[in-house]
């Protein structure tokens, strides 16, 4: 076995503070609607929502973290959301979302949960809060 005659070091790069310290943001809320909006009709709601959320907070279409979305009607029966790229939004569908009779919702529980770098707590609470009552104005 050959000894190394050199020591190399290497000094550790310091990192953009912004780069290496994600924001969590993490809030379950309920949407009533006032009238029934048909699932399929809500599944596109829900894209829009979560696009609605990522393009303030990403960098060139690209989320520096993740976005998701569980919009649940029941335990058994939700939809879930995840982006990371604005032109491309993951939708999974439970199996009860498809196959339950009722093809309306009057309600839906939403547990957003955000991780990103480079954005406040703050900001991200905005953001979200204003997407969600664009939300609301859609299905009056």
């Amino acid at each position: 076995m050959h000894k190394l005659k050199h020591k190399l070091t290497r000094k550790p790069v310091q990192a953009h503070k912004s780069l290496t310290e994600a924001t969590i943001f993490s809030k379950t809320f309920l949407c009533v609607f006032t009238k029934s909006v048909a699932k399929v009709r809500f599944a596109k709601l829900a894209e829009r929502l979560i696009q609605d959320i990522g393009r303030p907070l990403s960098h060139n279409g690209i989320i520096v973290g993740h976005i998701k979305i569980l919009a649940k009607l029941s335990e058994e029966e939700f939809l879930f959301l995840s982006l990371t790229r604005l032109d491309q939004v993951d939708i999974k569908p439970s199996v009860q979302w498809e196959s339950e009779l009722s093809d309306t919702c009057n309600s839906v529980n939403l547990d957003i949960n955000v991780l990103v770098f480079g954005h406040s707590k703050k900001v991200i609470e905005g953001i979200v809060t204003e997407s969600l009552a664009i939300l609301q104005q859609e299905t009056i």
